[in-house]
């Protein structure tokens, strides 16, 4: 098949021109090739993979947040178990007159003498409030330390906060004990103060 009049020149040139028209063409397919079809190919390739990089960044992220939340969770878990635990240690509002009947109790039972079983206005903190009770009383070294041994076996928290002991000079009951006891009441954050006791200020 004859090609048209215009490949003329090229068909009729001497073959050192034919060759450099044949390397000329060839670099121009080429380099068409490579700036229409490989480099938008190249640049969608590194978006791709940068793309890739920050979504494994992000996975790895993910990643390492589930296992802290998953940490935390158990460490919350935790931590309510044991607050569970301690407020039911606590007194709440409405076993706090049982409970100073039963120190009373344990007091008369350990043969102390009472003179003064004063609960005192509650101090106030974070999560819990301390009620300090005063005890004043006359017995011998056995008696007060077995009171003692009775306050630590409660199921309450009761704890002796103050020990004053000064001789009574008395045959039966020759020490007296000015005391200072403490019990603690469980109280959310931004709960209300608990009222006082009865005949404080």
């Amino acid at each position: 098949m004859r090609l048209p009049p215009i490949f003329d020149p090229i068909v009729n040139a001497p073959r050192s021109q034919k060759i450099v028209a044949g390397v000329t063409g060839a670099i121009v397919i080429a380099a068409a090739a490579y700036f229409l079809l490989l480099a938008p190919a190249q640049a969608q390739v590194s978006q791709l993979r940068a793309e890739l990089t920050s979504l494994q960044t992000e996975i790895t992220r993910s990643r390492a947040i589930v296992a802290d939340l998953l940490k935390f969770r158990r460490e919350a878990a935790e931590l309510e178990a044991r607050l569970n635990a301690l407020k039911d240690r606590l007194p709440g509002e409405k076993e706090i007159p049982t409970l100073y009947r039963t120190l009373s109790d344990a007091a008369t039972a350990s043969g102390l003498a009472v003179s003064l079983f004063q609960p005192r206005p509650p101090v106030v903190r974070d999560y819990y409030s301390e009620i300090p009770i005063s005890l004043n009383a006359e017995a011998g070294y056995h008696q007060i330390g077995e009171f003692f041994e009775r306050v630590a076996k409660m199921a309450r928290v009761v704890n002796i906060t103050e020990i004053k002991l000064s001789s009574a000079n008395r045959p039966r009951s020759p020490v007296r004990a000015e005391l200072v006891l403490a019990t603690y009441m469980y109280r959310p954050i931004g709960a209300p103060a608990p009222p006082k006791p009865p005949g404080t200020r």
